[in-house]
Protein backbone atom coordinates (compact mmCIF):
# COMPACT_ATOMS: atom_id res chain seq x y z
CA UNK A 1 0.00 0.00 0.00
CA UNK A 2 1.36 3.50 -0.99
CA UNK A 3 1.50 5.42 1.77
CA UNK A 4 0.08 9.51 1.95
CA UNK A 5 3.23 10.89 0.47
CA UNK A 6 3.99 8.33 -2.43
CA UNK A 7 0.17 8.40 -2.96
CA UNK A 8 0.40 12.26 -3.49
CA UNK A 9 3.41 11.89 -5.95
CA UNK A 10 1.42 9.06 -7.66
CA UNK A 11 -1.42 11.56 -8.65
CA UNK A 12 1.02 14.04 -9.73
CA UNK A 13 3.46 11.95 -11.55
CA UNK A 14 2.47 11.43 -15.39
CA UNK A 15 4.37 9.24 -18.28
CA UNK A 16 6.70 12.67 -18.63
CA UNK A 17 7.85 13.24 -15.43
CA UNK A 18 8.86 9.47 -15.27
CA UNK A 19 10.68 9.58 -17.77
CA UNK A 20 12.86 12.03 -15.97
CA UNK A 21 12.99 10.89 -12.86
CA UNK A 22 14.60 7.39 -14.66
CA UNK A 23 16.59 10.15 -16.72
CA UNK A 24 17.99 11.45 -13.27
CA UNK A 25 18.62 8.28 -11.40
CA UNK A 26 20.72 7.05 -14.15
CA UNK A 27 22.89 9.57 -13.81
CA UNK A 28 21.95 12.14 -17.43
CA UNK A 29 23.09 15.91 -16.55
CA UNK A 30 20.97 17.14 -19.30
CA UNK A 31 18.67 16.56 -21.77
CA UNK A 32 19.24 18.34 -25.60
CA UNK A 33 15.88 19.27 -27.60
CA UNK A 34 14.06 21.32 -29.60
CA UNK A 35 10.17 22.35 -28.60
CA UNK A 36 7.47 20.37 -29.22
CA UNK A 37 3.85 20.47 -27.85
CA UNK A 38 3.57 16.37 -27.37
CA UNK A 39 6.74 16.70 -24.97
CA UNK A 40 5.17 19.24 -22.94
CA UNK A 41 4.91 17.19 -19.86
CA UNK A 42 8.74 15.94 -20.08
CA UNK A 43 9.73 19.32 -20.33
CA UNK A 44 7.41 20.12 -17.13
CA UNK A 45 9.33 17.52 -15.37
CA UNK A 46 12.60 19.14 -16.20
CA UNK A 47 11.67 21.54 -14.14
CA UNK A 48 9.72 20.64 -11.20
CA UNK A 49 12.31 17.88 -11.30
CA UNK A 50 15.67 20.03 -11.77
CA UNK A 51 17.18 18.48 -14.92
CA UNK A 52 18.49 20.91 -16.94
CA UNK A 53 17.00 20.77 -20.19
CA UNK A 54 18.84 22.50 -23.63
CA UNK A 55 17.11 24.01 -26.14
CA UNK A 56 18.45 24.18 -29.21
CA UNK A 57 17.98 25.17 -32.98
CA UNK A 58 17.18 21.74 -34.72
CA UNK A 59 17.08 17.98 -33.49
CA UNK A 60 20.11 16.64 -35.24
CA UNK A 61 21.97 19.36 -33.21
CA UNK A 62 20.43 18.24 -29.82
CA UNK A 63 21.29 14.98 -30.68
CA UNK A 64 24.85 15.52 -31.96
CA UNK A 65 25.11 17.49 -28.68
CA UNK A 66 24.12 14.64 -26.82
CA UNK A 67 26.46 12.56 -28.23
CA UNK A 68 28.99 14.88 -28.01
CA UNK A 69 28.62 14.87 -23.90
CA UNK A 70 28.57 11.26 -23.54
CA UNK A 71 32.18 11.27 -25.64
CA UNK A 72 32.97 13.73 -23.40
CA UNK A 73 32.16 12.05 -19.95
CA UNK A 74 32.52 8.86 -20.71
CA UNK A 75 28.55 8.48 -19.83
CA UNK A 76 25.24 8.58 -21.43
CA UNK A 77 23.23 11.46 -23.21
CA UNK A 78 19.85 11.99 -24.15
CA UNK A 79 17.82 13.84 -26.45
CA UNK A 80 14.16 13.93 -26.15
CA UNK A 81 12.55 15.32 -29.92
CA UNK A 82 8.94 15.70 -30.95
CA UNK A 83 6.91 13.23 -33.35
CA UNK A 84 7.40 12.41 -37.04
CA UNK A 85 9.85 14.90 -38.58
CA UNK A 86 11.87 15.63 -35.03
CA UNK A 87 12.18 12.06 -34.58
CA UNK A 88 13.68 11.78 -38.45
CA UNK A 89 16.18 14.64 -37.71
CA UNK A 90 17.57 12.49 -35.47
CA UNK A 91 18.52 9.64 -37.77
CA UNK A 92 21.86 11.20 -39.09
CA UNK A 93 22.78 11.14 -35.15
CA UNK A 94 21.68 8.10 -34.74
CA UNK A 95 23.52 6.53 -37.60
CA UNK A 96 26.91 8.59 -36.53
CA UNK A 97 26.71 7.04 -32.82
CA UNK A 98 25.66 3.83 -34.16
CA UNK A 99 28.86 3.73 -35.96
CA UNK A 100 30.80 5.67 -33.43
CA UNK A 101 30.15 3.41 -30.39
CA UNK A 102 28.64 5.66 -28.50
CA UNK A 103 25.91 5.25 -25.60
CA UNK A 104 22.84 7.91 -26.06
CA UNK A 105 18.69 7.42 -25.62
CA UNK A 106 16.70 9.19 -27.90
CA UNK A 107 13.20 9.43 -26.65
CA UNK A 108 10.59 10.52 -29.14
CA UNK A 109 7.13 11.17 -29.22
CA UNK A 110 4.45 9.99 -31.18
CA UNK A 111 0.23 10.67 -31.82
CA UNK A 112 -1.78 9.54 -29.19
CA UNK A 113 -2.66 6.00 -28.95
CA UNK A 114 -6.73 7.13 -29.80
CA UNK A 115 -5.46 8.42 -33.24
CA UNK A 116 -3.14 5.87 -34.32
CA UNK A 117 -3.56 4.61 -37.89
CA UNK A 118 -5.72 7.72 -38.89
CA UNK A 119 -3.59 10.21 -40.35
CA UNK A 120 -2.86 12.75 -37.00
CA UNK A 121 -0.66 15.36 -37.87
CA UNK A 122 2.77 15.22 -37.56
CA UNK A 123 1.96 11.11 -37.12
CA UNK A 124 4.33 8.56 -38.89
CA UNK A 125 5.75 5.38 -38.11
CA UNK A 126 9.39 5.74 -37.80
CA UNK A 127 9.88 2.58 -36.06
CA UNK A 128 11.26 1.00 -39.17
CA UNK A 129 13.92 4.07 -39.56
CA UNK A 130 15.01 4.12 -36.52
CA UNK A 131 15.59 0.18 -35.88
CA UNK A 132 18.12 0.81 -38.76
CA UNK A 133 20.48 3.07 -37.04
CA UNK A 134 20.19 2.04 -33.25
CA UNK A 135 20.91 -0.79 -31.37
CA UNK A 136 17.40 -0.80 -30.43
CA UNK A 137 14.21 0.79 -31.03
CA UNK A 138 11.08 -0.22 -29.02
CA UNK A 139 7.14 1.86 -28.35
CA UNK A 140 6.03 2.20 -24.69
CA UNK A 141 1.93 2.76 -24.43
CA UNK A 142 1.75 1.97 -21.15
CA UNK A 143 2.83 4.74 -18.44
CA UNK A 144 3.53 2.36 -16.02
CA UNK A 145 6.15 0.35 -17.63
CA UNK A 146 7.72 3.39 -19.11
CA UNK A 147 10.61 2.55 -16.66
CA UNK A 148 10.74 -1.21 -17.57
CA UNK A 149 11.37 -0.18 -21.21
CA UNK A 150 13.78 2.65 -19.90
CA UNK A 151 15.68 -0.38 -18.34
CA UNK A 152 15.64 -2.77 -21.38
CA UNK A 153 17.26 0.63 -23.51
CA UNK A 154 20.02 0.94 -21.11
CA UNK A 155 21.05 -2.78 -21.21
CA UNK A 156 20.70 -2.86 -24.90
CA UNK A 157 22.25 0.17 -24.83
CA UNK A 158 25.53 -0.54 -22.76
CA UNK A 159 25.74 -4.20 -23.71
CA UNK A 160 28.63 -5.11 -25.67
CA UNK A 161 29.85 -2.29 -27.88
CA UNK A 162 27.85 0.60 -26.76
CA UNK A 163 25.51 2.60 -28.93
CA UNK A 164 22.36 4.90 -29.39
CA UNK A 165 18.71 3.15 -28.87
CA UNK A 166 15.27 4.82 -29.39
CA UNK A 167 12.08 4.76 -26.88
CA UNK A 168 8.91 6.15 -28.97
CA UNK A 169 5.88 7.19 -26.34
CA UNK A 170 2.76 8.78 -27.66
CA UNK A 171 1.70 11.89 -26.26
CA UNK A 172 -1.22 10.52 -24.33
CA UNK A 173 1.12 8.09 -22.75
CA UNK A 174 3.52 11.11 -21.60
CA UNK A 175 0.65 13.12 -19.99
CA UNK A 176 -1.39 10.28 -18.26
CA UNK A 177 -1.07 9.90 -14.55
CA UNK A 178 1.02 6.17 -12.95
CA UNK A 179 -1.18 4.31 -11.07
CA UNK A 180 1.97 3.73 -8.39
CA UNK A 181 5.16 6.04 -7.94
CA UNK A 182 8.27 4.61 -10.18
CA UNK A 183 11.09 3.86 -7.88
CA UNK A 184 14.09 5.82 -8.09
CA UNK A 185 17.09 3.59 -8.46
CA UNK A 186 20.62 3.66 -10.80
CA UNK A 187 19.74 0.97 -13.75
CA UNK A 188 22.50 -1.39 -13.95
CA UNK A 189 25.01 -2.02 -15.96
CA UNK A 190 26.20 -5.37 -17.57
CA UNK A 191 28.89 -7.02 -16.76
CA UNK A 192 31.60 -7.33 -18.92
CA UNK A 193 33.00 -11.04 -19.49
CA UNK A 194 36.56 -11.87 -18.08
CA UNK A 195 39.53 -13.50 -19.79
CA UNK A 196 39.36 -17.60 -19.60
CA UNK A 197 42.92 -19.17 -18.27
CA UNK A 198 43.04 -20.73 -21.72
CA UNK A 199 42.75 -17.48 -23.44
CA UNK A 200 45.06 -16.15 -21.08
CA UNK A 201 47.58 -18.82 -21.71
CA UNK A 202 47.35 -18.72 -25.53
CA UNK A 203 48.24 -15.01 -24.96
CA UNK A 204 51.05 -15.30 -23.44
CA UNK A 205 52.65 -17.85 -25.98
CA UNK A 206 51.61 -15.66 -28.74
CA UNK A 207 53.57 -12.58 -27.22
CA UNK A 208 56.34 -14.36 -25.64
CA UNK A 209 57.47 -15.71 -29.44
CA UNK A 210 57.35 -12.05 -30.63
CA UNK A 211 59.80 -10.40 -31.64
CA UNK A 212 58.10 -7.00 -33.77
CA UNK A 213 54.77 -6.94 -31.66
CA UNK A 214 52.56 -3.76 -32.81
CA UNK A 215 49.69 -2.77 -29.92
CA UNK A 216 46.85 -0.36 -31.33
CA UNK A 217 44.25 0.75 -28.85
CA UNK A 218 40.62 1.23 -30.46
CA UNK A 219 37.13 2.77 -29.13
CA UNK A 220 35.99 -0.15 -26.21
CA UNK A 221 39.19 1.30 -23.80
CA UNK A 222 36.97 4.76 -23.64
CA UNK A 223 34.31 3.16 -21.82
CA UNK A 224 36.30 0.05 -20.37
CA UNK A 225 39.40 2.19 -19.39
CA UNK A 226 42.59 1.00 -17.60
CA UNK A 227 45.00 2.70 -15.72
CA UNK A 228 48.06 0.17 -16.51
CA UNK A 229 48.19 1.12 -20.39
CA UNK A 230 51.56 3.28 -20.37
CA UNK A 231 52.74 0.79 -17.65
CA UNK A 232 52.39 -2.38 -20.15
CA UNK A 233 53.94 -0.33 -23.16
CA UNK A 234 56.85 1.06 -21.33
CA UNK A 235 57.69 -2.58 -19.54
CA UNK A 236 58.05 -3.98 -22.70
CA UNK A 237 59.13 -1.04 -25.14
CA UNK A 238 55.67 -1.47 -27.23
CA UNK A 239 55.10 1.01 -30.02
CA UNK A 240 50.90 2.00 -30.21
CA UNK A 241 48.81 3.88 -32.14
CA UNK A 242 45.34 4.81 -30.96
CA UNK A 243 42.02 4.54 -32.79
CA UNK A 244 39.34 7.24 -32.61
CA UNK A 245 37.41 7.04 -29.27
CA UNK A 246 40.82 5.39 -27.91
CA UNK A 247 42.41 9.49 -28.54
CA UNK A 248 44.34 10.60 -25.71
CA UNK A 249 43.48 7.20 -23.17
CA UNK A 250 47.16 7.12 -23.17
CA UNK A 251 48.84 10.73 -23.04
CA UNK A 252 49.97 10.89 -27.22
CA UNK A 253 53.28 12.74 -26.06
CA UNK A 254 54.27 9.81 -24.98
CA UNK A 255 57.50 8.74 -26.24
CA UNK A 256 56.27 5.46 -27.28
CA UNK A 257 53.19 6.64 -29.20
CA UNK A 258 53.67 6.45 -32.55
CA UNK A 259 50.33 8.40 -34.17
CA UNK A 260 47.43 8.03 -34.73
CA UNK A 261 45.60 4.32 -36.04
CA UNK A 262 44.09 6.25 -39.05
CA UNK A 263 46.46 4.19 -41.82
CA UNK A 264 45.61 6.72 -44.78
CA UNK A 265 46.75 9.69 -42.80
CA UNK A 266 50.00 7.64 -41.35
CA UNK A 267 52.21 5.67 -43.67
CA UNK A 268 54.67 4.74 -40.80
CA UNK A 269 51.32 2.61 -39.52
CA UNK A 270 51.00 1.14 -42.65
CA UNK A 271 54.66 -0.02 -42.62
CA UNK A 272 54.24 -1.54 -38.63
CA UNK A 273 51.25 -3.43 -39.73
CA UNK A 274 53.17 -4.92 -43.00
CA UNK A 275 56.59 -5.97 -41.01
CA UNK A 276 54.44 -6.77 -37.05
CA UNK A 277 54.91 -10.81 -36.52
CA UNK A 278 52.09 -10.19 -33.70
CA UNK A 279 49.24 -6.86 -33.66
CA UNK A 280 47.73 -6.52 -30.47
CA UNK A 281 44.03 -4.95 -31.19
CA UNK A 282 42.53 -3.87 -28.32
CA UNK A 283 38.40 -2.71 -28.19
CA UNK A 284 38.50 -2.66 -32.15
CA UNK A 285 38.10 -4.36 -35.53
CA UNK A 286 40.04 -4.18 -38.73
CA UNK A 287 37.65 -1.78 -40.57
CA UNK A 288 38.11 1.25 -42.92
CA UNK A 289 41.00 3.12 -40.94
CA UNK A 290 42.80 -0.19 -40.87
CA UNK A 291 42.21 -0.89 -44.22
CA UNK A 292 39.90 -3.54 -43.31
CA UNK A 293 43.20 -5.67 -42.14
CA UNK A 294 44.76 -5.60 -45.51
CA UNK A 295 47.47 -3.98 -45.41
CA UNK A 296 48.77 -6.64 -42.37
CA UNK A 297 51.54 -8.57 -42.91
CA UNK A 298 50.91 -12.45 -44.05
CA UNK A 299 53.52 -13.07 -41.20
CA UNK A 300 51.65 -11.31 -38.21
CA UNK A 301 49.84 -13.27 -36.06
CA UNK A 302 46.21 -11.41 -34.43
CA UNK A 303 45.34 -11.41 -30.84
CA UNK A 304 42.22 -9.16 -31.05
CA UNK A 305 40.17 -8.82 -27.82
CA UNK A 306 36.94 -6.75 -27.17
CA UNK A 307 33.35 -7.26 -25.69
CA UNK A 308 31.53 -7.67 -28.27
CA UNK A 309 31.75 -10.88 -30.04
CA UNK A 310 30.53 -9.69 -32.94
CA UNK A 311 33.49 -7.84 -33.92
CA UNK A 312 35.88 -10.56 -33.82
CA UNK A 313 37.37 -11.91 -36.77
CA UNK A 314 35.69 -8.73 -38.75
CA UNK A 315 37.33 -8.22 -42.01
CA UNK A 316 40.32 -10.17 -40.56
CA UNK A 317 40.54 -13.50 -38.99
CA UNK A 318 42.44 -13.62 -36.11
CA UNK A 319 45.01 -16.06 -34.38
CA UNK A 320 43.65 -15.95 -31.18
CA UNK A 321 40.14 -13.71 -30.27
CA UNK A 322 39.33 -12.81 -26.89
CA UNK A 323 35.50 -11.66 -26.04
CA UNK A 324 36.56 -9.69 -22.95
CA UNK A 325 37.19 -6.70 -21.53
CA UNK A 326 39.91 -4.85 -23.26
CA UNK A 327 41.04 -3.48 -20.04
CA UNK A 328 41.41 -6.85 -18.57
CA UNK A 329 44.11 -7.93 -21.52
CA UNK A 330 46.13 -4.59 -20.82
CA UNK A 331 45.99 -6.24 -16.79
CA UNK A 332 47.51 -9.10 -18.49
CA UNK A 333 49.92 -7.61 -20.71
CA UNK A 334 51.22 -5.36 -17.52
CA UNK A 335 51.51 -8.25 -15.63
CA UNK A 336 53.88 -10.98 -18.03
CA UNK A 337 57.60 -10.89 -17.64
CA UNK A 338 59.22 -8.29 -19.82
CA UNK A 339 59.20 -9.74 -23.98
CA UNK A 340 62.02 -9.92 -25.74
CA UNK A 341 60.91 -7.91 -28.42
CA UNK A 342 63.07 -6.03 -31.10
CA UNK A 343 63.53 -2.73 -29.59
CA UNK A 344 64.81 -1.11 -32.36
CA UNK A 345 61.92 -2.23 -34.26
CA UNK A 346 60.00 0.01 -32.07
CA UNK A 347 62.18 2.47 -31.96
CA UNK A 348 62.43 3.18 -35.64
CA UNK A 349 58.40 2.92 -35.80
CA UNK A 350 58.39 6.38 -33.45
CA UNK A 351 61.26 7.59 -35.25
CA UNK A 352 59.80 7.47 -38.47
CA UNK A 353 56.24 8.87 -37.14
CA UNK A 354 57.65 11.84 -35.59
CA UNK A 355 60.07 12.31 -39.59
CA UNK A 356 56.61 11.89 -40.95
CA UNK A 357 55.19 14.13 -38.70
CA UNK A 358 57.72 16.75 -38.66
CA UNK A 359 57.74 17.07 -42.73
CA UNK A 360 54.47 18.01 -43.64
CA UNK A 361 54.72 21.33 -42.04
CA UNK A 362 53.61 23.62 -45.01
CA UNK A 363 54.31 27.39 -45.30
CA UNK A 364 52.19 30.68 -46.27
CA UNK A 365 51.65 32.37 -49.20
CA UNK A 366 49.29 35.14 -51.04
CA UNK A 367 46.71 32.31 -50.79
CA UNK A 368 46.76 31.92 -47.06
CA UNK A 369 47.91 29.80 -44.57
CA UNK A 370 48.85 26.16 -45.12
CA UNK A 371 46.29 24.83 -42.80
CA UNK A 372 48.91 22.33 -40.74
CA UNK A 373 50.08 26.15 -39.86
CA UNK A 374 46.53 27.09 -38.82
CA UNK A 375 46.32 24.09 -36.67
CA UNK A 376 49.46 24.51 -35.19
CA UNK A 377 48.59 27.94 -34.30
CA UNK A 378 45.25 27.30 -32.55
CA UNK A 379 47.02 24.09 -30.26
CA UNK A 380 50.24 25.80 -29.10
CA UNK A 381 48.00 28.65 -27.98
CA UNK A 382 45.19 26.77 -26.54
CA UNK A 383 46.10 25.33 -22.75
CA UNK A 384 46.41 21.48 -22.38
CA UNK A 385 42.62 20.33 -21.41
CA UNK A 386 41.47 22.00 -24.42
CA UNK A 387 38.69 19.79 -26.01
CA UNK A 388 39.03 19.31 -30.17
CA UNK A 389 36.20 18.55 -32.44
CA UNK A 390 36.75 17.69 -35.87
CA UNK A 391 34.59 15.62 -39.10
CA UNK A 392 35.45 14.46 -41.91
CA UNK A 393 36.57 16.83 -43.83
CA UNK A 394 39.88 18.18 -45.87
CA UNK A 395 40.99 20.13 -42.77
CA UNK A 396 39.81 17.50 -40.70
CA UNK A 397 42.35 15.23 -42.21
CA UNK A 398 44.95 17.59 -41.66
CA UNK A 399 44.15 17.64 -37.88
CA UNK A 400 43.77 14.47 -37.20
CA UNK A 401 47.45 13.77 -37.73
CA UNK A 402 48.65 16.68 -36.24
CA UNK A 403 46.87 16.92 -32.81
CA UNK A 404 48.46 15.29 -29.92
CA UNK A 405 45.43 14.21 -27.34
CA UNK A 406 47.35 14.51 -23.45
CA UNK A 407 44.01 12.74 -22.14
CA UNK A 408 40.52 10.63 -22.74
CA UNK A 409 37.05 12.71 -23.78
CA UNK A 410 39.35 15.65 -25.37
CA UNK A 411 38.91 15.12 -28.87
CA UNK A 412 36.05 14.02 -30.49
CA UNK A 413 35.93 13.02 -34.54
CA UNK A 414 32.85 12.40 -36.27
CA UNK A 415 34.35 10.28 -38.79
CA UNK A 416 33.15 7.28 -38.29
CA UNK A 417 30.38 7.46 -40.04
CA UNK A 418 31.71 10.56 -42.71
CA UNK A 419 29.32 13.11 -41.94
CA UNK A 420 30.19 16.38 -42.40
CA UNK A 421 27.59 18.73 -39.65
CA UNK A 422 28.49 17.11 -36.07
CA UNK A 423 31.01 19.78 -35.81
CA UNK A 424 29.00 22.41 -34.40
CA UNK A 425 27.03 20.45 -32.41
CA UNK A 426 29.61 18.54 -30.89
CA UNK A 427 31.33 22.12 -30.05
CA UNK A 428 28.34 23.23 -28.12
CA UNK A 429 27.56 19.48 -26.37
CA UNK A 430 30.90 19.94 -25.13
CA UNK A 431 30.76 23.09 -23.77
CA UNK A 432 28.13 21.72 -21.53
CA UNK A 433 29.84 18.46 -20.83
CA UNK A 434 33.11 20.41 -19.65
CA UNK A 435 32.40 24.03 -18.85
CA UNK A 436 35.91 24.79 -17.31
CA UNK A 437 37.81 23.65 -20.78
CA UNK A 438 38.06 25.44 -23.82
CA UNK A 439 36.24 23.81 -27.01
CA UNK A 440 37.97 24.20 -30.48
CA UNK A 441 35.75 23.22 -33.49
CA UNK A 442 37.97 22.70 -36.70
CA UNK A 443 35.68 22.91 -39.21
CA UNK A 444 35.69 23.80 -43.45
CA UNK A 445 33.72 26.47 -44.86
CA UNK A 446 31.31 23.63 -45.93
CA UNK A 447 30.80 22.14 -42.76
CA UNK A 448 30.27 25.26 -41.18
CA UNK A 449 26.64 25.99 -42.82
CA UNK A 450 24.94 23.13 -41.23
CA UNK A 451 24.23 24.03 -37.77
CA UNK A 452 26.23 27.22 -36.93
CA UNK A 453 22.96 28.21 -35.20
CA UNK A 454 23.73 26.60 -32.43
CA UNK A 455 26.37 29.27 -31.61
CA UNK A 456 22.94 30.65 -30.08
CA UNK A 457 22.76 28.02 -28.14
CA UNK A 458 25.58 27.57 -26.75
CA UNK A 459 25.21 31.40 -26.16
CA UNK A 460 21.65 31.45 -24.41
CA UNK A 461 22.89 28.97 -21.57
CA UNK A 462 26.65 30.72 -21.07
CA UNK A 463 28.73 28.50 -22.39
CA UNK A 464 31.40 29.46 -24.98
CA UNK A 465 33.40 27.62 -27.36
CA UNK A 466 35.76 28.19 -30.21
CA UNK A 467 34.78 27.53 -34.21
CA UNK A 468 38.05 27.61 -36.60
CA UNK A 469 36.37 28.18 -39.92
CA UNK A 470 39.60 27.49 -42.13
CA UNK A 471 38.50 28.42 -45.32
CA UNK A 472 39.60 27.41 -48.56
CA UNK A 473 36.35 28.68 -50.77
CA UNK A 474 35.81 25.39 -52.10
CA UNK A 475 34.68 21.96 -50.61
CA UNK A 476 37.96 20.30 -50.10
CA UNK A 477 37.49 17.18 -49.54
CA UNK A 478 34.98 16.75 -53.31
CA UNK A 479 37.28 19.26 -55.08
CA UNK A 480 40.84 18.53 -54.84
CA UNK A 481 39.93 14.80 -55.57
CA UNK A 482 38.16 15.84 -58.54
CA UNK A 483 41.19 17.75 -59.96
CA UNK A 484 43.39 15.19 -59.17
CA UNK A 485 41.38 12.69 -61.14
CA UNK A 486 39.64 14.71 -63.86
CA UNK A 487 42.10 18.26 -63.91
CA UNK A 488 38.50 19.84 -63.26
CA UNK A 489 36.02 20.45 -60.71
CA UNK A 490 31.85 20.25 -60.66
CA UNK A 491 30.22 23.02 -58.63
CA UNK A 492 32.85 23.05 -55.76
CA UNK A 493 33.19 26.70 -55.43
CA UNK A 494 31.88 28.50 -52.34
CA UNK A 495 31.85 32.65 -51.95
CA UNK A 496 34.10 33.39 -49.00
CA UNK A 497 30.97 34.48 -46.41
CA UNK A 498 31.68 36.45 -43.67
CA UNK A 499 31.28 34.21 -40.87
CA UNK A 500 32.90 36.33 -38.13
CA UNK A 501 29.71 38.65 -38.90
CA UNK A 502 27.41 35.66 -38.51
CA UNK A 503 29.39 34.68 -35.27
CA UNK A 504 28.60 38.52 -33.94
CA UNK A 505 24.74 38.20 -34.89
CA UNK A 506 24.06 35.03 -32.85
CA UNK A 507 25.50 36.72 -29.79
CA UNK A 508 29.11 35.39 -30.00
CA UNK A 509 33.11 37.02 -31.06
CA UNK A 510 33.61 37.22 -34.21
CA UNK A 511 37.55 36.98 -35.71
CA UNK A 512 39.33 37.42 -39.50
CA UNK A 513 43.05 36.09 -39.10
CA UNK A 514 44.77 35.71 -42.41
CA UNK A 515 48.38 35.00 -40.51
CA UNK A 516 49.89 32.78 -37.84
CA UNK A 517 49.85 35.48 -35.04
CA UNK A 518 46.46 36.99 -35.95
CA UNK A 519 45.09 33.35 -35.08
CA UNK A 520 47.10 33.27 -31.94
CA UNK A 521 45.65 36.08 -30.38
CA UNK A 522 42.35 35.46 -31.65
CA UNK A 523 42.28 31.91 -29.62
CA UNK A 524 43.87 33.60 -26.64
CA UNK A 525 40.70 36.56 -26.47
CA UNK A 526 38.12 34.38 -27.57
CA UNK A 527 38.74 32.05 -24.62
CA UNK A 528 39.85 35.20 -22.30
CA UNK A 529 36.25 36.37 -23.27
CA UNK A 530 34.81 33.27 -21.84
CA UNK A 531 31.78 33.70 -25.39
CA UNK A 532 30.97 31.80 -28.32
CA UNK A 533 33.05 32.87 -31.04
CA UNK A 534 34.27 31.78 -34.54
CA UNK A 535 37.65 32.94 -36.10
CA UNK A 536 37.42 32.87 -39.69
CA UNK A 537 41.37 32.01 -41.29
CA UNK A 538 41.51 31.59 -44.88
CA UNK A 539 43.85 29.13 -45.96
CA UNK A 540 45.31 27.14 -48.93
CA UNK A 541 43.69 24.65 -50.91
CA UNK A 542 45.83 21.42 -50.28
CA UNK A 543 45.13 18.28 -50.30
CA UNK A 544 45.93 16.16 -47.27
CA UNK A 545 47.87 12.94 -46.85
CA UNK A 546 44.56 11.42 -45.92
CA UNK A 547 42.84 12.12 -49.17
CA UNK A 548 45.73 11.59 -51.20
CA UNK A 549 45.80 8.29 -49.80
CA UNK A 550 42.11 7.18 -50.30
CA UNK A 551 41.67 8.98 -53.65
Amino acid sequence: MLTKTQSDKAQTMDGGAAIVAWLKSAGVKNIFSVSGGPINSIYRACAHQGLPLIHTRHEAAACFMAEAQSRVTGKAGAAVVTLGPGVTNAVTPGMVAMLAGTPMIIVGAQASTKSAERGAGMAYDVLPIMKGVTKWAARCTDPNRLQEYLDIAWRKMWAGRPGPVFLEVPTDILSSPLREAPATRHPLMPGLPGIAAGDADAARALLSGAKKPLLILGDELFWSRSSRIAEAVEKHGLAFSTLRLARGIVDERHPRWMGPAYAPCNATLRTAMKDADCIVLLGHHFEFDLEFGDAVGPQARIIQVCSDQELLHRNRRADLAIAASPADFIDLLADMPELGSDKAWSDGLVAAWREEHAAQLGEGDAAGMHPLAAVDAVSTTAPENTIYVTSHGNVDFWADARLRIPAPGRYLRAGQSGALGAEVPYGAGASFADPDAPVVVFVGDGGVGFHVAELDTAERYGRAFIIVVLDDECWGAIALPQEQSFGETYEMGLPRRDWSKVAEGLGGRGYFARDVKALSEAVADAIASGKPAIIQVPVRSVISPYMAYIS
